[in-house]
């Protein structure tokens, strides 16, 4: 597996270097073209940032660990299997944090990159799309990044194919995590009302007519994770709203998120996140 490398025709980045400036192009000589792509799979927690956006397109789709969005107001954070198609003249900053921060990226433009993209459902940021995570959209990205080393007249035409089939895995993973959900809709509507309390994995099983494990299975398949995942995601994604919009002591966070042990609580963080939550706050304070 390549990773944390950028590909650019026979340039090949040192590990470790993410920079915006490689690849950035705006072309509409063809239909779709491709700049650049990347897999970064690293621990060390960054801000990935472009103060004033590119020329180009970039879709990226997450793997692991979670990217926050640090310039909208209300910005989302990025879990895995979410994917977010950033357009031209974009600025965007995003802290990256988590055990493992792990994405696959493409940079396009073309003269009909927008209508594509239109015409797959794809939102554009500040919108995210949301997806479980699919083995088949890493295997399209990798197809991409060897396509980088073909050097015969075909290679531009290749990249754009491979960029085209990532996009309609991106749609039919849309589409399938639509349809799924809607077969979850009693206990994803009841677990997003009371994350915050304990909630029984068989009594949701029940909710939707099945055994623990078909529930257990048909949730992962839906969302990406597990049930209990997902219980923890919400409240992980409620404790940095708490951290960052007060001085709400921690134990009194934990109560709130569903933790009656705050050690626990701050375990259970510092897994998700990278840090505890009071080094969590206090970097926000640096921003």
């Amino acid at each position: 597996m390549k990773d944390s490398r950028f590909y650019l025709d026979n340039v090949v980045i040192p590990e470790g270097v993410i920079s915006t400036s490689f690849g950035n192009n705006f072309s509409i000589e063809q239909p779709l073209f491709v700049n650049c792509g990347a897999c970064v799979n690293t621990p060390i927690q960054h801000i990935n940032k472009s103060d004033h956006g590119r020329l180009d397109y970039q879709l990226l789709y997450m793997v692991s660990g979670c990217l926050k969005d640090m310039l909208n107001e209300n910005g989302m954070t990025l879990y895995p299997g979410d994917i977010i198609v950033i357009p031209p003249d974009t600025p965007w900053k995003f802290e990256c944090s988590g055990e493992v921060i792990y994405f696959y990226c493409v940079h396009f433009t073309g003269s009909e990159a927008k209508n594509i993209l239109n015409e797959y459902g794809i939102e554009l940021f500040p919108k995210k799309n949301k997806t479980s995570l699919d083995n088949e959209i890493p295997r399209r990205f990798h197809r991409l990044f060897d396509g980088f080393s073909k050097k015969d007249r075909f290679k531009n035409r290749d990249l754009a194919c491979f960029l085209e089939g990532i996009l309609i895995e991106t749609s039919r993973a849309i589409e399938r995590e639509q349809f799924e959900k809607a077969v979850l809709s009693k206990s994803i509507r009841y677990i997003n009302d009371f994350y915050t309390i304990t909630i029984s994995i068989p009594s949701l099983a029940k909710m939707e007519n099945m055994c623990v494990s078909l529930f257990n299975a048909t949730f992962k398949k839906a969302l990406g994770i597990t049930p209990t995942k997902y219980i923890i995601k919400l409240r992980m994604q409620y404790a940095i709203e708490l951290l960052e919009n007060g001085d709400m002591p921690i134990n009194e966070i934990a109560t709130m998120c569903g933790y009656k042990d705050a050690n626990f609580f701050i375990r259970v963080f510092k897994k998700a996140m990278g840090k505890s939550p009071l080094a969590y706050r206090k970097s926000q304070l640096n921003f």
